[in-house]
């Protein structure tokens, strides 16, 4: 009994001591807490919330680019940046395979980028909302936490590669690269917000914390002076050069000659900047229009015969022997090596006379010759603001001789540029004046729509040759279209002023011309009296028949059908009386046409009011009850009565693309639609689509191909 008061004696002792060990516990864990919060408290709470506290950047929109009218070529859609953690899935073999279609990859593409890492890795660009969709379902519940999203911005060109190599393109990073994406990057760029929020403990915002620090100022837009319908014309003759010659390189640039603006340049090759990861490095980098330097042959006679004419060392009524000019021991013959006698140099414009511009540069000597170089623009780069122009070779007299002076006269032994040879001729064109060539007209607040920054047209000198000077060489020019040995440059109808040129290109290793390799041109404008267009076409060493690699042959007929087309579209009247049989011929007597309006910004009540007005049956792509952004043919075409205009007028932001049901329609109509869209068409069969590669309703992008399947009813 005793015992047992004792043990229950201790075990309270026990009970006791425990009960004072763990209060003085307690008591130590509240004075330390105490402690901390007193000597550390101000330091912890800081430290939490830096971690509660969230500041993020928030991407500014960048600036659209347009076409002089207003038509987008380049904007901005919302899209995700996405990211996969590959150490989850068991197969990426599988994986990638499920992807493909998703990603519109092949699956050795997405397997490559899925081996990058066990970890996380990322999908080299931006996917659409549908994609997203797409991913989340693919990894349904299992993984998701294996995949996220970042919302971003993605690039759309709707025209493809329509005028890229001048638009250029933003890469993964949102930085604008080549053309005017990089040369104006920064004014399209704008500048990135930021915003300040609290998260949760699973990183989530909490409600009512969101404050903006800093708004988001979007880019602005930059209104090129390109004419998207000029444009059209420009790649649709480079296209036909590519695929018959085969050339190396090749540019077009048409412009106004009263004003520089540049209304249509295109380079060979180009790229589509929606897909420019496939691209070549030379597509991507270089637009021979602006880049490249070369020998101009015969169409630098224009400057030389300018030149020769204003310092009065000839008169165009003179006569020269044009068999041969012997100068420094050497002899220089012309193109068919026995000349045509004792002609004028009116005829060595006609005839192309080597010889006779020989003897013009021989006349002028190397000083005069260079400072109607200088004073034409062709000792400086023109400044038109896009990237990496090049600016002409021509040596110093004192590196070089009589010989070199004189095939200096007719365009060989120096190097010029595209943009410097259509600035030079444009001031024969207008009267004497030289006009600096320009490519943007105006940058514009997108908000509020008001004009930030003009570009006018920039006279360099008011008056480089006198205006009789400027218009006896036209009409020199105008000679040799009609009468001479360039009439393939000729449009019925028209008075064309212009000139071909056949230069050989020389072996960067030998130092010596290739044998059979040439650079073919011709440049020229019309109306001859009033001119508003002027056209360059050059071609780096076209595949042809032996005999045939000839600016006469190549160049010169492209550049005749370019400008046909522009002044058909700008509504030019004929100058001369004898209308071509082809222009009279070529629409069915009794057809009245009428102009194409434009629909854009209308809402699809109002397009089809005013098409029905105009006698136009309207054909609405989208089927959104949406306003127009897009329209084919675009304005100002001419189209008999009756004829279908096609116009998207999507709902909604009008940014998404979604492919139109083509079930039924013609084979010209899906041409037509999916030109409307941006989309490349391939068909295959005759009579009425029935079954199309992209599902109705999904969402695309601009220059993605689409195959249609035919049959006849």
């Amino acid at each position: 009994m005793r015992l047992n008061r004792l043990r229950q004696s201790r075990h309270r002792g026990r009970i006791i001591l425990l009960q004072g060990v763990v209060v003085l516990v307690l008591l130590g864990v509240i004075v330390r807490i105490r402690y901390i919060q007193s000597v550390f408290g101000p330091m912890l709470e800081s430290d939490a919330a830096k971690v509660q506290q969230v500041t993020q950047n928030v991407l500014a929109p960048r600036g659209e680019i347009l076409d002089r009218n207003g038509h987008p070529l380049a904007y901005d859609v919302p899209a995700y940046m996405f990211d996969i953690r590959t150490g989850s899935f068991s197969n990426i073999v599988s994986l990638s395979g499920h992807l493909a279609p998703i990603l519109q990859s092949s699956e050795s593409q997405v397997l490559a980028v899925l081996r990058r890492s066990n970890h996380w890795v990322q999908w080299p660009m931006p996917i659409l909302a549908t994609q997203k969709d797409k991913i989340v379902q693919l990894a349904g519940t299992t993984h998701a936490q294996d995949i996220t999203f970042t919302p971003t911005e993605e690039r759309i060109y709707p025209d493809g590669n329509l005028a890229s190599n001048t638009i250029g393109y933003v890469d993964h990073g949102s930085v604008g690269q080549a053309g005017l994406e990089e040369q104006y990057n920064t004014q399209l760029a704008g500048h990135n917000g930021k915003i300040t929020y609290t998260q949760d403990v699973w990183g989530f915002p909490i409600q009512d914390t969101l404050h903006t620090l800093v708004a988001a100022q979007p880019g602005l837009n930059v209104q090129t002076t390109l004419d998207r319908t000029i444009q059209g014309f420009v790649e649709n003759q480079m296209n036909q050069l590519a695929q018959k010659y085969q050339p190396v390189h090749a540019a077009i640039i048409v412009t106004n000659p009263q004003t520089g603006a540049v209304l249509g340049m295109s380079s060979y090759p180009n790229f589509n900047p929606n897909q420019y990861w496939l691209a070549s490095e030379t597509a991507l980098s270089t637009n021979w229009a602006v880049n490249a330097r070369f020998e101009p042959g015969s169409t630098f006679k224009v400057l030389t015969l300018a030149a020769a004419l204003a310092s009065q060392k000839i008169s165009l009524s003179q006569t020269f022997d044009s068999s041969k000019f012997q100068i420094d021991g050497q002899t220089i013959l012309n193109w068919n090596y026995v000349g045509w006698g004792q002609i004028s140099f009116r005829r060595a414009m006609e005839y192309s006379s080597n010889v006779g511009f020989a003897i013009m540069a021989e006349k002028l000597g190397w000083p005069t010759l260079l400072h109607y170089m200088n004073i034409f623009g062709f000792l400086q780069p023109t400044g038109i603001g896009l990237p990496g122009e090049a600016n002409s070779l021509i040596f110093p007299p004192s590196l070089q001789g009589p010989v070199q002076l004189a095939t200096s006269g007719f365009g060989q032994g120096i190097a010029v540029t595209p943009l410097q040879q259509m600035q030079a001729t444009a001031a024969i064109a207008n009267g004497g004046k030289l006009i600096q060539p320009r490519i943007v007209r105006a940058l514009i607040n997108p908000t509020t729509g008001k004009v930030v920054e003009s570009f006018p047209p920039k006279i360099i000198n008011p008056q480089v040759v006198p205006p009789e000077v400027a218009s006896e060489v036209s009409n020199t020019m105008a000679l040799d279209v009609s009468k001479g040995i360039d009439t393939a440059g000729a449009v019925p109808g028209y008075t064309v002023a212009g000139k071909t040129g056949t230069a050989q290109v020389v072996n960067p290793q030998t130092g010596q011309y290739y044998a059979h390799r040439y650079i073919v041109s011709f440049i020229g404008y019309a109306p001859v009296q009033n001119p508003q267009f002027e056209v360059y076409v050059t071609v780096y060493w076209p595949k042809t028949a032996a005999g045939q690699q000839w600016g006469s042959t190549v160049s010169a007929p492209a550049a005749s059908n370019i400008l046909r087309e522009c002044l058909e579209y700008a509504h030019i009247p004929p100058d001369q009386t004898s209308v071509s049989s082809t222009q009279s011929t070529s629409r069915p007597a009794g057809v009245k046409y009428v102009d194409t309006p434009s629909l854009r910004g209308l809402s699809v009540a109002q397009v089809k009011g005013s098409l029905k007005q105009l006698g136009l049956t309207g054909v609405d792509i989208a089927q959104a009850q949406g306003t127009v952004q897009r329209q084919w043919p675009s304005p100002g075409v001419q189209v008999p009565v009756g004829s279908k205009m096609f116009f998207w007028a999507p709902g909604g932001s009008g940014k998404s693309l979604l492919m139109p049901n083509l079930t039924g329609v013609a084979m010209r109509d899906v041409a037509n639609m999916l030109a409307t869209l941006g989309l490349q068409f391939s068909g295959s069969g005759e009579g009425y689509a029935t079954s199309q590669s992209i599902p109705a309703g999904q969402q695309v992008r601009p220059g993605m191909l689409v195959k249609v399947q035919f049959k006849a009813p």
